[in-house]
């Protein structure tokens, strides 16, 4: 008999809706692309999701990063993390409409950003400590749940 394997996106962001219940989500996918050194040739791509984590009734905004297995491109991170808040940002001055009757959804914007990043990932190839200083030298806080510890230290 065989069971179905769970996607790594569906239970992490479960695991999310379940940590912050209160929060609306917002969020991309987006991906690695690995290539070969030597010759420049893409090797692997790996997917990873960033979400905006928004409790609009007490206007903050986390934000949160799904991804299967971290590696070396740690180290985008930061940089991806102020990209996607600078997307959401300019999106919500625009303003998010409803199709059906063109009024706006939500006023995303004038939330305040906590620089708590969420890491949900099932498999860490980087120790924890490299990562909360990578991270702690762009100014954010990194808050790490991960399923499995496979760290090489």
């Amino acid at each position: 008999m065989h069971s179905k394997k769970i996607n790594v996106f569906e239970e992490m962001t479960l695991k999310i809706e379940n940590e912050f219940p209160q929060c609306s989500r917002i969020h991309v996918q987006w991906e690695f692309v690995l290539t070969d050194k030597k010759t420049g040739e893409t090797k692997n791509t790996k997917k990873f999701q960033i979400l905006a984590i928004q409790n609009e009734a007490e206007k903050y905004k986390h934000i949160g990063i799904i991804i299967s297995e971290l590696s070396n491109e740690y180290a985008q991170l930061p940089d991806l993390v102020e990209k996607f808040l600078l997307e959401i940002e300019k999106h919500a001055k625009t303003g998010i409409a409803d199709a059906s009757n063109s009024t706006k959804i939500r006023n995303v914007s004038g939330l305040e950003f906590t620089r708590n990043v969420y890491l949900y990932t099932d498999k860490l190839l980087v120790s924890e400590d490299v990562l909360q200083k990578h991270f702690k030298k762009h100014d954010l806080i990194l808050q790490i749940r991960s399923t499995k510890h496979n760290l090489l230290n």
